[in-house]
């Protein structure tokens, strides 16, 4: 009778611990889930936030002129657009931090990474990139690199919002 009992107590033990482990994976699918919306929501807003900078239209002008002629600005010129688009790197490099560790998908990644690249592909972005790449993390440089080396990239010098002021 107790090796009964004993033995009621240990399947009633089995059904709950399964259970339990039910129930934590699937909190930790609900938590994944969430972290993952927030990471792309505060990328968004960082993204936003760079963007904001470029509303100022001295600002936006120096980084039309930083795109095209980088090495050849005037030193205060050279040092809005150096802040600009670094910011925009820092901002890349956030985001190629969370694809790695699998907190961004490649479908959300890989338009900001193309992005960027097009930009470092200008004349003046390619020269401020062949500068200062190595001060970025390793992987994120081969990354931008290797999308740079694989060609089809739009020219956003063409595009109506890096146009120069007349």
């Amino acid at each position: 009778m107790l090796n009964a009992l004993g033995n009621i107590g240990d399947f009633v033990g089995g059904i709950a611990v399964l259970i339990t482990l039910v129930y934590l994976a699937t909190q930790v699918r609900q938590h994944t889930a969430a972290l993952r919306t927030a990471s792309r929501q505060g990328l968004s807003a960082g993204y936003r936030s760079h963007n904001d900078r470029l509303l100022d239209p001295q600002v936006s002008e120096v980084y039309a002129l930083g795109l095209r002629d980088y090495p050849d600005l005037p030193p205060a010129q050279k040092r809005t657009f150096t802040h600009t688009i670094n910011d925009h790197a820092l901002f890349l490099q956030t985001a190629f931090a969370l694809y790695e560790s699998g907190s961004l998908g490649i479908e959300n990644y890989s338009p900001y990474q193309t992005w960027f690249a097009c930009q470092v592909a200008t004349p003046g972005g390619s020269a401020w990139w062949s500068e200062v790449h190595r001060f970025y993390n390793v992987a994120l440089v081969e990354s931008v690199d290797g999308r740079v080396a694989e060609g089809g990239l739009p020219d956003v010098l063409e595009l109506g919002f890096f146009e120069l002021e007349a």
